[in-house]
């Protein structure tokens, strides 16, 4: 049993998540500080079991479970989170003022890994200032959900020596009409991927795009079971929260553990070919 669940999970798992949200950053960034911390938490948080990897987005990612906006607002430890296990990372949601803190930040402590910026506001000037500093961008749509939002953004791409993915996070509440609208501009348009909030919303997105666009499953996990639930129904990544803040950072492992065992069982065991009654065995 680690501090983590000796000193926080008690509190945190009584706590709103937003509540409990501060108090484990200020767990991590207390441990951050610890001479040697991040070295030792990097060793014994393996994020790079092997069997995992995926390629999503155009990026190696070593395993599918990354860490979701709404943690690291302002983009303080990303590296530190990241040492927990986690492939990649997502800070904010972050407006411009955001990016700039966040941009100073990393000229100071250089991302390890794969850095992701959800943005939520001041779309279009938080995207130029923090183009050249992360690896992809979510853009929350929540408070103005409609395509068009996004039109300056993939024209202002276009002008970038360097392409960097575009992923549109969906609102919690949506008709199945405007995932459908947002799938086709996907397509169209060249965004790569969606971030959907709830594993209604990741059948959905699957079924339309014929699991042809990437979906990262932002959608409260709070198991491995619901992880697993989510990479089947057509996810090609997952972001956890909730689970990291009430369980502590054992929940990442415990993911990874029972993705490994399944993908196991899958070879050990392998799906029969399945006939219908009415096939006919060749003749002899």
């Amino acid at each position: 049993m680690g501090l983590y669940s000796i000193l926080i999970r008690p509190f945190a798992r009584r706590m709103n998540l937003e509540s409990a949200s501060i108090l484990a950053l200020r767990y991590f960034e207390i441990i951050e500080k610890i001479p040697g911390g991040r070295l030792f938490s990097r060793l014994i948080h393996n994020n790079r079991p092997q069997g995992l990897e995926r390629e999503v987005f155009g990026f190696p990612f070593y395993n599918p479970v990354g860490l979701g906006a709404g943690l690291d607002v302002r983009g303080e430890l990303y590296n530190d989170l990241n040492n927990l296990g986690f492939s990649f990372v997502e800070v904010g949601p972050l407006n411009a003022d955001g990016v700039r803190r966040s941009v100073r930040r990393i000229h100071q402590d250089s991302p390890n890994d794969i850095l992701a910026a959800c943005i939520n506001d001041d779309f279009l000037t938080a995207f130029t200032l923090a183009y050249d500093f992360f690896d992809f961008f979510v853009f929350d749509v929540t408070s103005n959900p409609r395509t068009d939002a996004l039109d300056s953004i993939l024209d202002a791409r276009l002008a970038e020596e360097i392409y960097k993915p575009v992923i549109i996070k969906l609102p919690k509440v949506i008709s199945l009409s405007e995932i459908e609208e947002f799938v086709d501009f996907c397509q169209m348009n060249g965004v790569d991927g969606i971030e959907a909030r709830s594993i209604d919303q990741v059948h959905k997105i699957a079924a339309h795009s014929a699991r042809k666009l990437p979906i990262i499953a932002n959608t409260h996990i709070e198991s491995p079971q619901q992880a697993a639930e989510a990479l089947d129904a057509g996810a090609s990544l997952v972001a956890v929260r909730n689970g990291l803040v009430r369980e502590g950072p054992q929940f990442v492992q415990n993911i990874l553990k029972y993705l490994l065992n399944l993908q196991k069982n899958e070879r050990n065991y392998p799906k029969p070919d399945r006939k219908t009654p009415d096939e006919k065995q060749p003749d002899a």
